[in-house]
């Protein structure tokens, strides 16, 4: 989700991947939200959809029918279960009706049927919780094609998106926990010390320092959210240590822009260790 630029070098003059059906500024705008270690759909869905809205507007209703039916016969729609109620099936049939098979005639209805109606979900052109919602207001008797323009209509009531901390910006990920045990102990049901690593966003900032002088700023709430982290673990959960029995012994700061925490076992809690570089 990001690239590395080698120091000292210039900026390459072709101009970055552009989809050749997405306008450049929209383009643009929409991919400089996109957010490091998160799906490629839930990017788009968030910050690229929103700055398309004029764009799909502009598209004729009758083409965008076209192409989602074509879609839609293509992977399957036909003949096959739409939704199950009080017993009954619905369906598209050859002629591309919204039909009624009564008491499941054809399709026998049974409590794992949902695993064989239709369904598109490793297809991200559709979104399949929409189509879900838009079925309940299909009708006995429509078109295939009067049904899509029903789904096309058809909006998911989204909350207001709330705005990052500089703490949630600054951590990107938090790896999960590592177990160690020094050589003289060979009790596989114990531990001395546990090492996590907190990634960073290294394409924020222009140097390590910088990066550096924002970790400092923030260092303590970091550590709070490593320690969440770890006591919500299930491995830390089934050794059935209490979180105040660990301190972190030792925080390094690593040239490849994350950061190792170190905890281990003490009787007594101690304040927190400064960090290295």
């Amino acid at each position: 989700m990001w690239i590395t630029h080698p120091k000292g070098s210039k900026l390459a003059d072709e101009l970055l991947w552009t989809p050749s059906f997405i306008e450049a500024g929209i383009w643009e705008h929409g991919v400089s939200k996109f957010r490091p270690l998160r799906e490629l759909e839930d990017n788009v869905e968030t910050y690229l959809l929103p700055e398309m809205g004029e764009y799909l507007q502009s598209i004729p209703e009758p083409e965008l029918v076209s192409i989602t039916r074509d879609f839609l016969i293509e992977h399957g729609v036909i003949n096959k279960p739409i939704c199950q109620r009080a017993g009954d099936t619905y369906y598209f049939n050859e002629n591309e009706i919204y039909s009624l098979d009564k008491k499941s005639q054809l399709f026998p209805y049974e409590k794992r049927i949902k695993f064989d109606l239709f369904n598109a979900e490793n297809e991200t052109c559709i979104n399949m919780i929409v189509w879900r919602k838009s079925v309940s207001q299909f009708e006995v008797g429509m078109t295939l094609k009067e049904c899509i323009r029903i789904f096309l209509k058809t909006q998911l009531v989204h909350g207001v998106p709330q705005a990052q901390s500089p703490v949630d910006r600054l951590v990107q990920n938090i790896t999960s926990p590592i177990y160690e045990r020094v050589p003289e102990n060979e009790n596989e049901d114990t531990f001395d010390r546990i090492r996590m690593t907190v990634c960073l966003p290294r394409y924020q900032f222009n140097s390590w320092e910088e990066l550096q002088d924002e970790v400092k700023k923030y260092q303590h709430e970091i550590y709070q959210q490593a320690i969440r982290k770890l006591e919500n673990n299930r491995v830390f959960k089934r050794y059935g240590i209490p979180i105040n029995f660990l301190i972190l012994s030792n925080v390094t700061l690593l040239r490849d822009f994350s950061m190792e925490l170190i905890f281990e076992l003490k009787g007594e809690i101690a304040p927190l260790p400064d960090m290295e570089n």
